[in-house]
């Protein structure tokens, strides 16, 4: 069953993502379009797309200084793609273990012009160092 009740843009976006508002909305109408077909999402997800998901990610974005970011279980792209959005210089690695997510991800990344992203399709614990890291 297919959810239609899409959460408007909250005003509050305007601030929190300034000029990088225009891709985020684009990224909202495929996540909108897409999202529950792929299994990015769940259908009681896009009712609180922008609160829940884009925004919360946005407010990442601004805490991470330049460098790197790994988004494991990247799913959907959050926060990983809205980081990257948002933050052209933080190369962000997307972490994926199912095919078609990480295919999504890709394909996203080329829609949105992204070139600071990483998708890298592969299961976190082989993935992460197995020794502890000081």
């Amino acid at each position: 069953m297919k959810h239609s009740a899409v959460e408007p843009e909250p005003e509050s976006a305007v601030a929190l993502c300034g000029e990088s508002l225009p891709a985020l909305r684009s990224f909202a109408l495929d996540i909108a379009a897409y999202g529950e077909e792929l299994g990015l999402v769940g259908p009681r997800e896009l009712d609180r797309l922008w609160t829940r998901h884009i925004l919360n990610s946005a407010l990442l974005a601004r805490l991470v200084g330049p460098g790197t970011l790994a988004d494991i279980g990247s799913g959907a792209g959050f926060p990983g793609l809205v980081v990257a959005i948002m933050r052209p210089d933080v190369a962000c690695t997307l972490i994926e273990p199912l095919g078609r997510r990480a295919t999504w991800l890709e394909d996203e990344s080329r829609r949105l012009g992204l070139h600071n992203v990483t998708v890298a399709v592969s299961y976190t614990h082989l993935t992460l160092p197995t020794k502890r890291i000081v």
